[in-house]
This record gives C-alpha cells, sequence and structure tokens, in this order.
C-alpha cells in the first residue's frame, strides 16, 4: 500500500522510514536497515510509543494523523535511541564476561539497556561497571531478587495472618448493585459494540457488580444466566474459580489448590508484575495495593476494566472456532471468525470429519487447546486488564483490546500447531 497523502499507511513502513532517519542504531536494526522485531516489541511499543495506553497507534494500519504521531513520538526520542544502542553492545559483552546465560539477550539487555540511557545517557568510562551491575541486579545476583524479597516479606507467619485477615475483612464487601440490571448493557455490545453501547456499558458498575456476586452462594449462576440471556449458549468451564462461588485467594503462591484465575495467591499476582523492588517498603506497598485490588470485583480495581473483563466472560463461550459458524450476537460472531477462519483450525475440523482419506488424525493437545480456547482467551485478557490496573491506566480502545487478545490467543495456537505438524512431517509423508 503507497502511502499517499490522506491514505493509511502499514505500521511497519512508518517505523522503518522514521528509523532509518535515526544514526548508530545498527545493533538495534534488522537487515533492511528497520528496527528488528524484538526492537519493536522490547523498546519501540512499550517504552517510546508506549502503545499500551495509546492503542491506535499500534494497529497494522495506521492513519495519516496516528502515522505522523508515531514518527514523531520515534524521532524525539532519537538521542536516547542511540544511547541504547551503545548501551546494548556494554550490556551484551559484560554478559559474556559474567558468564550469563539465563533469558534471551535481547529480551533481557534491550529493555535494560533503554533504562541505562534514560538514567546516564551515551555510555562513558564508566560503563562496563554499570552494565555488569545492572546485569547482576537483573538476575539477582547482588542480593535477594525482587520475586525472592516477596516470598521472604509474606513467609514472616505475624505478618502473613495480619495480612491474611486483612485480605478476608475486604473480600467481604457487598455486591455493587444486582448484576441482572446490566445484562441488557451487555447484550448490547455483544451484539453490535458501537461507542454509544459500550460508552454505557463502561460508565456502569457491572463489572464489579458480576465480580462481587460470583463470591455469594449460586454466583456462577448468576453468570450462566447472562451467557444464555445474551448469546443462547451454555457456559463452559471458562477457568474462574474451582466451584460455584469465588474463595478467597490464599496469600502465599504454595497454599494455592487449583488453577483458577480468580482464585491466584496475591503472591502470584504480584510477582507477575513485578520487575525490581528497592526494599521491604516497596514489597509492603505492592502487597498491600494487591491486596485492595483482589478485594474487588473480578480482581479488577478500576471500574471500567472490571466491566471490560465481564464483557470478556459473557463473550467467551463464543469462541468455539471447532464448532464452525453458529448463529450468535454480531460482535461475538466476528471474534469467533476471527479464529474460526484459520488455516490450522480448518485442518483441525477436516481431521475430526475424516473429509480427506490421507487427513492424519490431529493432536490430541491441539483439539483440547481449541476446546478451551475461550478460557485461555480468558487467562490472557485478565493478564492484560490486570497490568492496566497497576499501572492505572486504560486502553485508549476497549474494542481493539478484546480484538488483539482474541488474535495472540490464536496466534499461540498456531505456533504450537506448526511444531506439531513439523514434528508428526515424517508420518504424514510415509501415510501419503
Amino acid at each position: 500500500m503507497t502511502a499517499g497523502e490522506g491514505q493509511s499507511q502499514l505500521r511497519s513502513a512508518v517505523l522503518a522510514r522514521a528509523w532509518q532517519r535515526i544514526p548508530n542504531v545498527e545493533v538495534l536494526s534488522a537487515a533492511d536497515g528497520g528496527p528488528l522485531t524484538r526492537t519493536i516489541k522490547k523498546i519501540i511499543d512499550p517504552l517510546v510509543i508506549r502503545t499500551a495506553a495509546r492503542t491506535r497507534l499500534g494497529r497494522p494500519l495506521l492513519d495519516p494523523a496516528a502515522a505522523a504521531e508515531v514518527t514523531e513520538l520515534l524521532l524525539a526520542d532519537s538521542a536516547r535511541l542511540r544511547a541504547t544502542a551503545a548501551w546494548f553492545t556494554h550490556l551484551k559483552r559484560q554478559r559474556r564476561a559474567l558468564r550469563i546465560t539465563a533469558g534471551n539477550v535481547q529480551d533481557v539487555c534491550f529493555p535494560l539497556a533503554y533504562e541505562l540511557a534514560t538514567g546516564f545517557g551515551m555510555p562513558d568510562d564508566s560503563a562496563p561497571e554499570r552494565a555488569a551491575a545492572a546485569l547482576r541486579e537483573w538476575h539477582g545476583e547482588d542480593g535477594a531478587a525482587g520475586v525472592d524479597q516477596v516470598s521472604q516479606y509474606l513467609a514472616d507467619p505475624q505478618r502473613a495472618a495480619e495480612l491474611t485477615a486483612e485480605l478476608r475483612r475486604r473480600w467481604a464487601a457487598a455486591p455493587d448493585g444486582s448484576p441482572a440490571a446490566f445484562v441488557a448493557l451487555l447484550d448490547a455490545v455483544a451484539d453490535g459494540f458501537t461507542d454509544e453501547a459500550w460508552q454505557k456499558l463502561a460508565d456502569s458498575p457491572a463489572g464489579h457488580a458480576f465480580g462481587l456476586a460470583l463470591r455469594q452462594p449460586g454466583g456462577t449462576a448468576v453468570l450462566t444466566r447472562a451467557v444464555r440471556e445474551i448469546s443462547g449458549l451454555p457456559t463452559p468451564d471458562l477457568g474462574l474459580q474451582r466451584g460455584e462461588r469465588t474463595a478467597v485467594p490464599p496469600l502465599s503462591q504454595r497454599d494455592e489448590t487449583g488453577n483458577g484465575l480468580l482464585e491466584r495467591s496475591i503472591e502470584r499476582r504480584v510477582r507477575a508484575t513485578l520487575r525490581r523492588v528497592d526494599g521491604q517498603n516497596a514489597v509492603a506497598d505492592l502487597i498491600d495495593e494487591e491486596l485492595r485490588r483482589a478485594a474487588a470485583g473480578f480482581g479488577l480495581e478500576l471500574p471500567v476494566l472490571a466491566t471490560c473483563f465481564v464483557l470478556g466472560v459473557v463473550l467467551a463461550p463464543a469462541l468455539r472456532p471447532l464448532d464452525g459458524p453458529r448463529d450468535l450476537p454480531g460482535f461475538a460472531q466476528r471474534l469467533n471468525a476471527q479464529v474460526a477462519r484459520e488455516g490450522y483450525v480448518l485442518y483441525a475440523r477436516r481431521a475430526l470429519a475424516g473429509s480427506t482419506p490421507l487427513t492424519a488424525q490431529p493432536d490430541a493437545e491441539i483439539l483440547r487447546e481449541l476446546r478451551e480456547f475461550a478460557k485461555r482467551f480468558l487467562a490472557r485478557l485478565w493478564a492484560r486488564l490486570h497490568g492496566f490496573d497497576v499501572s492505572g491506566e486504560v486502553p485508549d480502545d476497549f474494542r481493539d483490546l478484546l480484538t488483539g487478545v482474541v488474535r495472540s490467543t490464536s496466534l499461540d495456537l498456531r505456533t504450537k500447531v506448526r511444531r506439531a505438524l513439523v514434528a508428526n512431517l515424517p508420518r504424514l509423508e510415509a501415510a501419503s
């Protein structure tokens, strides 16, 4: 697609053109002169453009205004990006010297190089020492790493008892309105997801109402009725909790008794968002914040994020790619079609139907994951929303967020299918 005036442009092309205007970033660049895929993933998107908060700038096609904004943001940060490239060289050299092998070098060192560039600018004579110290801190070699500090903080029996009592006190919050009052709003968004329908839902306390209702006796029945009213479908196991009501999550990860998404321990929730902490006070603050967050409906403190999650919950049963086309509400239909038309899904459906004599039976694990697509979608959606909640930010476009989570869940499965097919290639060739 050409980049004529007034036309949308491929985001990759916009990034490549802007990147080529920044000198001395070769170590972060691909052979064609554009940024490496990992440079985009680890530096440009999360740290420069901040697509988590500016989701419209992360779309594959950018309108002229968005393309101009992406270019402006990238070029405005060019000095720091040059310093990042220089710091990456030092980090890579010190990583070898320290014989560190954990993690992918780019995954670890790209964001760390950007952090050093932010703090110190271009590296000077002290760069080797600073790079080595940063790597030791990152990998926990200068003392207890952040995750260990969390575990140690929670290991004190008296403190653990106090925190558990506090969590139980906060957990007993009264439901925030009747969930039944919000089913019509959820239905309107599931059917069309217009801006008007979403705004009415977003302005309501639907998320917290459903989330807190799940903690009451017969809580799952509330969601089951909502799903049936909206899509006419039964509610499969969505992996939210073990029983009919959400149990109070344990404080420590070792006390988890299942894989319920809403019953994850406070420790695991903190560790999921933790990079490093500088001391016990920081750990205490993180845990207190997570206690407050866990007490809210669906474990998400910002009401609009909890509402987005309950929308995901009522949409999730429609995500059944192996079943083929069905009569569903409009937006739910589009989400399901997004997955159902994937080549690997069509392959699995043909294999199950036995429509071609040479089609091998699909891998049982892949079939299981396809049948549990809704559960995987919700796990990824909750993790994204939890990340927004921790930062205190909200997505620019919730429609894009939901669509993107469906796509990323599908891409994960596509990769697994590709690996399974490659592993089975000799057997398939023999059968043909």
